[in-house]
């Protein structure tokens, strides 16, 4: 980089840095302790036991090592867990045997390394490839706008592995870049980071149609011999399945790659067919959705970015580049389209390098190495930019809004007032001896040493509730309303598994669940007791 680029890039690192500071605060907030996670994230809840029992000593040397690597939510490749448990680890060696008692600090460590940390470098990594950071303020511009969607703001206040899955997906276009249709070096590190994106998230195999456009793309142009060309495709494929297996080691192991096998053949189901209830309509079935709009932007800017991509294939110096993206997000966008389990932030990957494109358009000072612009009138460049701000314009109240709720999270909790308020109606003394509290999945309830909670992934029934016989049930309102209504079963993926779900939460709602006595509700949530605790209730 020469001495403007350099500047540039030490002001967006700068400004990365504070961004990664900014969400500090936020982070630490709704992880007082583990259960406080299923109340705000449950899936945060589900994944930290994997992580703590990943870092935990055996009684031998093989066991720590067994411990480490057989890390056993195989729902994410062993990358997220590894980096994860990375990340931790300075966390347990400053607090000690203690580390569980600043579940807080732990979890906000995760949130930053694993989420934020990747979503800065995948800006910059972004901005990189269209500006050169070439321009301070078309590059600080697109780096700025990049972080403030609300999607990007959204997850960056939980850990989870999609953080990961952009940078991967990036660093794959990033690597594709630098090797610019020579098929050498950078083009074979495109091919492992797209194995260990397979294995993150599955993110790489979506690049099944990008790396042929690649590689025909750049037979044509440098005229390479047909050979040359299957050569670096068998090359690419052999280095993606190895960089695939290395990242995830267990596949080595018979025994834990069939539980692996397992895991992912349940997960492509319930990304088919819905985990409990079925989802018959797309994702775009209705229009362009609310939660797409506020996450993303107006349908108006989607397309404009979308024909900013079009004209960059079309008449830049880098067509290659554009036409790879389109590749890439032509087959994500209609896997999620047709899921069944969707939310805003898997889109994530594919928007972000799409929003990128409308660099290709930015006023430049025509320099040779902004080979990703086309020529186009001040007015369509006035044009551009005043469309980016107007947008940001409407994303920083959404950005506002998404903030002050993670900083006020706890505060504003209807589970923690819940457990608040129900706490003060148990009967005197209830915790003095060992108590069974059943609790569903964002029901908050902090550990006790007199008090064990259990809760089911498969939801409660009557068989269920018998084997554990708790002295107090705690359900959320949500799934009473949703599992007492008879729809329920008939919408179910398994209806013979959701009938007697059903038929525990119909009781629930006309609080006739046998044995035991509403003690209290509030808009949130129902509290049931044994009847022969219930006295003065």
């Amino acid at each position: 980089m020469d001495k403007e680029q350099n500047r540039n890039f030490q002001i967006i690192a700068a400004i990365g840095v504070g961004f990664l500071l900014f969400f500090i605060t936020p982070n630490m907030k709704g992880a007082q302790n583990i259960a406080m996670l299923s109340a705000f994230e449950v899936d945060e809840f589900a994944q930290l036991p994997n992580l703590i029992s990943m870092l935990t000593p055996g009684p031998t040397f093989y066991q720590s090592v067994r411990n480490f690597f057989v890390y056993q939510h195989y729902f994410y490749g062993f990358p997220f867990y590894f980096l994860s448990a990375l990340a931790a680890l300075p966390v347990k060696l400053l607090y000690g045997a203690d580390w569980l008692n600043h579940v807080d600090i732990l979890v906000a460590t995760l949130r930053l390394s694993i989420n934020v940390a990747p979503m800065i470098v995948s800006a910059g990594l972004l901005t990189y490839m269209q500006t050169r950071f070439r321009g301070l303020y078309p590059s600080l511009g697109l780096f700025a706008f990049l972080l403030a969607f609300p999607a990007v703001m959204v997850n960056n206040l939980w850990w989870h592995p999609d953080g990961l899955a952009v940078l991967s997906a990036v660093l794959v276009l990033f690597f594709l870049d630098k090797d610019g249709l020579k098929l050498g070096k950078w083009f074979f590190a495109a091919a492992a980071m797209c194995g260990v994106a397979a294995g993150i998230k599955y993110t790489g195999v979506f690049f099944v149609l990008s790396i042929p456009v690649y590689l025909i793309w750049a037979g044509v142009t440098q005229k390479y011999s047909v050979l040359k060309v299957i050569k670096a495709a068998g090359i690419f494929i052999a280095i993606m399945l190895a960089a695939l297996i290395v990242s995830n080691p267990l596949l080595l192991l018979p025994q834990e790659r069939a539980a692996i096998i397992e895991t992912q053949k349940l997960q492509f189901i319930q990304t088919g067919t819905g985990i409990l209830q079925t989802t018959a309509k797309s994702y775009f079935a209705e229009g362009y959705p609310k939660d797409f709009q506020e996450h993303y932007g107006e349908i108006e800017f989607i397309m404009i970015s979308f024909a900013a991509l079009v004209l960059g294939m079309l008449f830049s110096k880098k067509k290659w580049y554009y036409a790879v993206v389109l590749a890439f997000i032509i087959p994500m966008v209609l896997t999620i389209n047709f899921s069944a389990t969707r939310r805003t932030h898997y889109f994530l990957p594919v928007i972000l390098p799409l929003v990128s494109c409308l660099s290709v358009l930015f006023p430049g000072k025509g320099d040779p190495e902004d080979d990703g612009r086309v020529k186009s009138s001040n007015v369509v460049q006035f044009m551009t930019v005043a469309l980016m701000v107007y947008q940001a314009y409407l994303f920083l109240p959404r950005d506002e809004k998404i903030f002050i709720d993670a900083v006020n999270k706890e505060e504003d909790s209807a589970s923690i007032r819940f457990y608040t308020d129900m706490s003060k109606a148990l009967p005197a003394g209830f915790d003095n001896q060992k108590r069974v509290v059943y609790r569903d999945w964002k029901v908050y309830f902090p550990p006790s040493e007199n008090v064990q909670t259990e809760m089911t992934w498969d939801m409660p029934t009557f068989e269920y509730i018998k084997s554990i016989d708790p002295d107090v049930i705690l359900l959320d309102k949500e799934n009473v309303a949703l599992y007492a209504n008879p729809d329920s079963v008939k919408n179910a993926v398994n209806p013979g598994n959701t009938e007697p779900i059903h038929q525990f939460y119909q009781a629930a709602s006309e609080s006739d669940l046998p044995g035991y006595q509403m003690f209290f509700k509030d808009p949130f949530g129902m509290a049931f007791i044994k009847m022969d605790l219930s006295t003065g209730h």
